[in-house]
């Protein structure tokens, strides 16, 4: 999926008195209740761990050093600037490590950010990085069923024997369900990778129906196999990054090569077919300046490109306005470059993000 470049230089942080977070932090406690990101509001003191997902040294106008970080958890993530003493607190730690971090919240355009008085490092022994990556709200069982329910759709016998034999594989299976679907902008989430594929399938599936002379199993076995070469692209252990074959390759050649290898252990797959279906993945991004190696020549390639695109563009947007939940425009430093306007739905006024597993609904 292609993505335009950004400014990723996000907002200067709010004058605010930390005075009172002077002094070194205590060491980490097992019992102490952590705060998710998502529930903190601007004007608070902040004592708490976070991971560090983005960490960057930079010198003010005056040639003064400051860290601006990147502090994530499972709920989301928020700008953190450290101006006192940002050369001595900054080699403590590095990105992918686990902090405790205190600091004083300030709101700028609507989003919560943080200064930070004192960072420690939080001893990898102690903790598992990985649980405060973010990650898919959705079932991930349910995810899977989803995909198990698209492979049996496809009556084709070559297609579906290809898909048996990639899916079927539970380890392969289990690291494509945890990989994330990119690294910033949409689906940048443990889990993201199933959840953007089974739902391109599934819109892909509602397309077939809507025109004619479009090959139903083959559209479905490209939307499912389009994208699978972010399972060796990205790595996710302590922060989603890329992998030195990602960097490399990419996930175009590595799906390619995946799919043809898989093809090849299956006794007479047609060449058309194989043909027709790497075609579709070298060509989803669309357009060459977009990454792809060749535009799309298929109308089953043509649907996959642009329901890819839409699936991430969306996602994207819904993405950016849930870090503005309290603003009606964000700022226009954004996957989009311009400003985006929050949706408001009824059933979405207090916020975006989907009920807790136990604050169902009331039952009539």
């Amino acid at each position: 999926m292609h993505h335009d470049h950004i400014d990723h230089e996000k907002r200067h942080a709010c004058d605010s008195d930390l005075s009172d977070v002077a002094g070194r932090c205590a060491e980490p406690s097992t019992h102490d209740a952590h705060t998710p990101i998502r529930d903190l509001v601007a004007g608070t003191s902040v004592f708490d761990v976070f991971l560090v997902v983005r960490k960057e040294i930079r010198t003010t106008k005056s040639g003064k050093p400051f860290l601006k970080l990147r502090l994530g958890d499972r709920s989301g993530a928020l700008d953190c600037m450290v101006w006192e003493a940002a050369e001595a607190l900054g080699a403590r730690f590095e990105a992918g490590d686990v902090v405790r971090v205190r600091g004083r919240t300030s709101e700028y355009r609507g989003c919560v950010q943080m200064e930070a008085g004192e960072i420690e490092l939080v001893p990898h022994a102690s903790v598992d990085a990985r649980v405060f990556l973010p990650a898919t709200y959705r079932d991930v069982e349910e995810l899977q069923g989803f995909l198990r329910y698209q492979i049996e759709s496809v009556y084709d016998r070559d297609y579906r024997a290809l898909l048996e034999a990639i899916f079927g594989d539970p380890e392969f299976l289990s690291r494509f369900s945890d990989a994330p679907a990119a690294t910033t902008f949409h689906h940048a989430y443990l889990g993201g990778l199933l959840e953007h594929t089974v739902t391109v399938a599934d819109l892909c599936e509602h397309i077939s129906q809507q025109y004619g002379r479009v090959d139903r199993d083959l559209l479905v076995t490209i939307a499912l196999l389009h994208d699978i070469g972010k399972v060796d692209e990205l790595t996710y252990e302590r922060t989603i990054g890329y992998s030195d074959a990602g960097r490399f390759l990419g996930h175009v050649v590595l799906g390619v090569t995946l799919v043809s290898e898989q093809a090849g252990k299956l006794a007479g797959f047609p060449q058309e077919k194989l043909h027709q279906l790497l075609h579709a993945i070298v060509s989803h991004h669309g357009e060459l300046e977009w990454g792809s190696p060749k535009r799309p020549a298929t109308l089953e390639a043509l649907i996959v490109h642009h329901v890819d695109n839409l699936d991430a563009k969306v996602k994207g947007f819904l993405e950016i306005v849930e870090g503005s939940r309290q603003a009606p425009w964000t700022d226009l430093r954004n996957l989009f470059r311009r400003p985006l306007h929050v949706p408001r739905a009824n059933h979405q006024e207090h916020g975006f993000m989907p009920p807790l597993e136990d604050q169902g609904l009331e039952q009539d």
